[in-house]
């Protein structure tokens, strides 16, 4: 798999717990070539050297270890339904934010995570606009459980590690535009049993053995959009996320479990 893996391993683990890993991204949007030409007096910047297979992991994972925190915007297409979300997560503290729309929730549902964690507020009556709290090592709910998972999946230290591990190849496919950014698209082939069990899961029934997802990688070698299964991930933005902070007691409703 590829390295830039906090971005890339959230779109991997979301696709691939769902079941979608392999699935063609139908809610994907296909990037434009790059046609825009230089003036006659300015200087052409030189492309960055292309990575390869042998050196995709080190290099991405090293210009991960500068990133503090990101933000970005999830498109998922499942079962024919396509939720959105945006995305926020800082490592030190370790946190996430994200806020999910469509046709499963009936508006907007928001999830935090801290310190495993989850706190989510859902777009019903019944929850008066305060969270739901969530904690694994005390919660009966098994799919609060495994939404907590997922979200950990992301984590840097879990995620970067299990990219590495799960790379089998990764193929420099062109030049492209991300934005305003002129990036490299490759596309990684990915041990899907590695990948999971890096992250502390097993493989489902029926999954297929490897699945391919697509990065645009910068100059600065950071993953600036991936594209797995079903799920695209653009990031807008990197070390630019304030403190994400648990919801006041307030503001969370007991769940009995």
């Amino acid at each position: 798999m590829t390295t830039r893996t906090r971005v890339a391993a959230l779109a991997a683990t979301l696709a691939v717990v769902l079941g979608a890993a392999g699935c063609t991204d139908d809610a994907a949007v296909k990037s434009e070539a790059d046609t825009a030409k230089p003036a006659a007096n300015q200087k052409v910047a030189k492309p960055p050297a292309r990575l390869t297979t042998a050196n995709f992991a080190s290099v991405t994972l090293a210009a991960n270890a500068k990133v503090k925190s990101w933000s970005g915007v999830m498109r998922m297409s499942f079962n024919g339904q396509v939720v959105t979300a945006t995305i926020a997560q800082t490592y030190q503290p370790a946190a996430m934010r994200m806020d999910m729309s469509g046709p499963q929730f009936g508006g907007v549902a928001h999830a935090i995570l801290i310190d495993g964690v989850l706190y989510l507020q859902l777009p019903i009556p019944q929850a008066r606009g305060k969270y739901l709290k969530f904690d694994p090592k005390t919660t009966k709910d098994p799919t609060a459980t495994a939404f907590v998972q997922l979200l950990e999946g992301s984590d840097s230290r879990k995620s970067d590690k299990a990219v590495a591990k799960a790379i089998v190849k990764a193929r420099f496919v062109g030049r492209d535009t991300v934005g305003f950014r002129k990036v490299d698209r490759y596309d990684l082939t990915m041990n899907n049993a590695a990948m999971l069990k890096a992250l502390g899961m097993k493989r489902p029934a029926g999954m297929p053995k490897t699945s391919v997802q697509s990065l645009w990688i910068g100059a600065d070698r950071l993953t600036y959009k991936s594209v797995s299964g079903g799920t695209q991930v653009t990031v807008t933005g990197y070390n630019t996320v304030g403190t994400i902070r648990a919801p006041s007691p307030r503001m969370i409703i007991k769940t009995g479990h």
